[in-house]
């Protein structure tokens, strides 16, 4: 690929890929190397941190293979399109020039949904759209849309889903989606359906699942210390995940499976500094805690410690 100084050259370019497009797409010949070469002229541009026109040269090579009945390169062309879009949607808000209609982000959106629609028909097409939702919620997370990112998150429920596995991630991405939004309510009940669908499954693989049990237990306990549920408006499944916790239970060995005696321990001293209003231990028992977990649970107990302090 040849070297282009600015913009006008590599429009220039493109319309000589462009017009050899027409041509054969007029004589119903194969667009093959048409779309070989607008791949290569979008390689360069993001190379070059031209999102945009990187973004069109894609959407040239969707069209190529849409010509040519190649709706897994279509598809996967839409969604390189759509990332470059969103790339340069961010480069763009970072620079400090914000446009009110957003066309980058819309543009970037519009593709994802071709993406989809490419797949229509596939025999994993249900697998293939909850992929592209997950990645676009993910992005637009990333992008600080929460709102658009928590109304894709709440589109994949409607997907039918053919494994335990795509539903428990699918559900996770919306936990993050509300804890980032501060919806702690919403998370709590989506970790409890989490929770709800993993005990719902054969008992002879629930195994597997422990490392997402284990997640979604130490989430529940500090979601339910940050929201201070009165026992009386508490469901009995979410009580008894706090009483196992309870200083006055005699227990110092972990009684669940998926959470380590160490983690045990820690939980069930953050919970004793809860009830007795006790919050000079607080900075040491986040210490300890820090290390066994994720980002999103070491935020989760940033909050609760705010609200204790």
């Amino acid at each position: 690929m040849a070297s282009f100084n600015n913009p006008e050259e590599i429009i220039y370019h493109y319309k000589i890929i462009l017009n050899k497009t027409k041509k054969k797409l007029f004589r119903k010949l194969n667009t093959l190397e048409p779309s070989d070469q607008f791949a290569k002229l979008a390689n360069f541009c993001q190379k070059n941190d031209k999102h945009d026109y990187a973004a069109l040269c894609w959407q040239a090579v969707a069209k190529c293979e849409e010509s040519m009945g190649h709706d897994c390169e279509q598809a996967l062309a839409h969604q390189k399109a759509a990332r470059q879009f969103f790339s340069e949607f961010k480069k763009t808000e970072s620079s400090g020039l914000i446009s009110p209609y957003n066309e980058n982000l819309q543009a970037g959106l519009s593709e994802m949904r071709h993406a989809e629609d490419s797949w229509q028909g596939n025999s994993f097409e249900n697998i293939l759209k909850t992929s592209i939702r997950l990645e676009t919620a993910e992005t637009l997370v990333c992008l600080g849309k929460l709102d658009d990112a928590a109304f894709i998150g709440s589109s994949m429920i409607d997907v039918p889903h053919e494994s335990h596995t795509l539903k428990l991630a699918i559900l996770e991405q919306i936990t993050s989606i509300q804890i980032l939004s501060e919806d702690y309510e919403g998370a709590l009940l989506t970790f409890t359906e989490i929770a709800n669908t993993i005990s719902c499954i054969n008992n002879e693989t629930i195994g597997i699942y422990n490392d997402i049990l284990f997640r979604c237990e130490i989430s529940r306990v500090f979601l339910l210390l940050i929201l201070k549920p009165t026992r009386q408006k508490m469901p009995s499944d979410l009580a008894s995940v706090l009483e196992k916790y309870m200083w006055i239970n005699g227990n110092f060995d972990s009684p669940v499976p998926y959470i380590s005696d160490i983690m045990f321990r820690l939980l069930r001293s953050l919970v004793k500094a809860y009830q007795l209003g006790e919050t000079t231990c607080l900075g040491t028992i986040e210490s300890d805690f820090t290390p066994h977990l994720t980002s999103e649970q070491r935020h989760l107990l940033a909050v609760l410690i705010n609200t204790l302090t």
